[in-house]
């Protein structure tokens, strides 16, 4: 596999030609005009005005556009990338006005300017900021409704038959299994600090009925919320 030896920021264009490869340095892929289509083992997706693109290393990725096009595109040397980073696993991430900010910087510096060896350590912490799958994102930030297994499947554009084999090997739990427990553990906290009657709480946290929330206590708590709830108010007053 082709290796580089120093950092490169270059606009580049593609062809309508499938072209499939892979090397032994990382990839940001910026997007400046028309769309990119690209293609993994696990992912497959349109690069527009909206998104950019992270290629880990000895990843086999298929790129084509059928439009005019053109991209920013940072080449990361091995040597550069920290642990997370060389984990062979490729990221779509939203082109917020923070990396809009990045690209800027990119488009001031490019070719192999040493300026970029510099930059890096700045890059890199962002990337790995966005490192955290949409679909565990999406789970904390929407517990309080119904999320189904497609749907975050969509958010990571696998399907969802690789994506839930992905999920126990990211986070050693199901997809339920990770959703159930930050229920749980969301509704643990409203009723260690809030007074919130037990329904309220089961519907706070996605359920529809007290039941539902009594019958996730007893069993993965082996005690009702009422009895954690009371449990909880006597250490604290006690401690």
């Amino acid at each position: 596999m082709e290796t580089i030896e120093a950092i490169v920021a270059e606009r580049r264009t593609y062809s309508a030609a499938q072209n499939t490869h892979a090397h032994m340095y990382a990839q940001v892929i910026f997007p400046l005009q028309g769309e990119l289509s690209i293609k993994t083992d696990t992912q497959t997706l349109q690069l527009d005005d909206q998104t950019l693109f992270y290629i880990p290393p000895k990843c086999h990725h298929t790129f084509h556009s059928a439009v005019r096009n053109e991209f920013l595109v940072l080449d990361i040397p091995y040597f550069m990338l920290s642990t997370k980073e060389l984990q062979n696993r490729s990221i779509s991430i939203e082109l917020t006005n923070q990396w809009k900010g990045i690209r800027h910087l990119l488009l001031n510096e490019t070719g192999q300017n040493p300026a970029l060896k510099e930059l890096y350590p700045y890059i890199s912490y962002h990337l790995l900021q966005d490192q955290q799958p949409k679909s565990i994102q999406y789970i904390h930030n929407h517990y309080d409704k119904p999320i189904s297994i497609s749907q975050l499947a969509s958010l990571e554009h696998y399907n969802r038959t690789y994506f839930s084999e992905w999920f126990m090997k990211e986070t050693g739990k199901s997809p339920a299994s990770y959703i159930r427990d930050v229920r749980l553990n969301k509704a643990k906290e409203l009723l260690r600090h809030t007074n919130l009657p037990i329904l309220h709480i089961a519907i706070q946290v996605g359920l529809e009925h007290q039941s539902s929330l009594t019958r996730l206590f007893q069993k993965y708590e082996g005690i009702t919320p009422s009895q954690y709830r009371k449990n909880t108010e006597f250490q604290q007053k006690y401690t």
